[in-house]
C-alpha cells in the first residue's frame, strides 16, 4: 500500500513536472514543491520520519527534471523550427536540387 503511495507520488510529481514546463516559468515550482509536502508528511507519520523525507526530496527533484526536460524540449523545438524558416528563407535553392530535363 505505501509503495503504491510512494509510486503513485513520484508519477505525478513527474507528469506535473512536464505540464508546468510547457507553459510556466520556474518560479511556479515554489509552490508546486510545497504541495508534495502532504503525502510525503502522510508517508513520515506512517512509516517514519525518513522515509517522509526521502519521498519528499525524491518527488522534489522528479518535479523538477521534469519540468527542465519538458522546458528544454519546448525551447528546442521552438528554435529549430525558426531556424528552418529564417534558412529557407534567407538561401537560395542549392544547384543539386534543380531537376535536369
Amino acid at each position: 500500500m505505501i509503495l503504491l503511495l510512494i509510486a503513485s507520488l513520484l508519477i505525478a510529481s513527474g507528469v506535473v513536472g512536464f505540464l508546468l514546463g510547457r507553459t510556466f516559468r520556474a518560479f511556479v515550482l515554489i509552490p508546486a514543491t510545497m504541495l508534495i509536502l502532504v503525502p510525503a508528511w502522510y508517508l513520515g507519520t506512517e512509516q517514519g520520519l525518513v522515509t517522509g523525507a526521502l519521498s519528499f526530496v525524491v518527488s522534489a527533484v522528479v518535479m523538477q527534471v521534469a519540468y527542465f526536460a519538458s522546458l528544454l524540449t519546448n525551447l528546442l523545438r521552438q528554435n529549430l523550427s525558426l531556424l528552418d524558416q529564417v534558412q529557407s528563407e534567407a538561401s537560395p535553392p542549392l544547384p543539386e536540387s534543380r531537376v535536369a530535363l
